[in-house]
């Protein structure tokens, strides 16, 4: 909400200042270019840290909450010591206990990869690839006119 008033407040100072509706429009489309870019980046390097993770033989324990984190979060036992996963669970998935299955280990941040967040990774890559790409090409042709 506040995010909001903030917004009409710099709104409304850049109309009494004189600004033209274009530039803001202008404006507005560069930061949403700016948060897809970001999106972009946040993807591309979990792509590029899964690359140096290891894979490891788990078995599924549970699902909860980590300390001083929003969402539920999935829990694997490997070589006998639990890691969460490095994403929220998926909601519409049912976890199975007991489960072996195959993650991905990463030494650095203490979490595991799995499948989910796998294809979350190269999926998310790949749609922020093409959202960068034509919200690219839409800014350039409003540019243009």
């Amino acid at each position: 909400m506040e995010f909001i008033i903030v917004l009409i407040v710099v709104i409304v100072l850049c109309k009494v200042i004189g600004i033209s509706n274009e530039i803001l429009i202008m404006c507005g489309l560069g930061l949403i270019e700016l948060a897809i870019i970001a999106m972009l980046l946040l993807f591309l390097y979990f792509c590029l840290h899964l690359l140096f993770t290891k894979s490891k033989k788990a078995e599924f324990v549970r699902t909860a909450k980590p300390e001083g984190g929003k969402f539920q979060v999935a829990y694997y036992l490997v070589d006998g010591v639990e890691y969460p996963c490095i994403f929220p669970r998926e909601s519409g998935l049912a976890y199975k206990i007991n489960k072996q299955c195959t993650v991905r280990y990463s030494k650095r941040l203490n979490k595991v990869y799995d499948i989910w967040s796998m294809l979350t990774c190269i999926i998310g890559l790949a749609f922020s690839i093409m959202a960068v790409y034509f919200s690219l090409k839409v800014l350039s042709m409003v540019a243009i006119y």
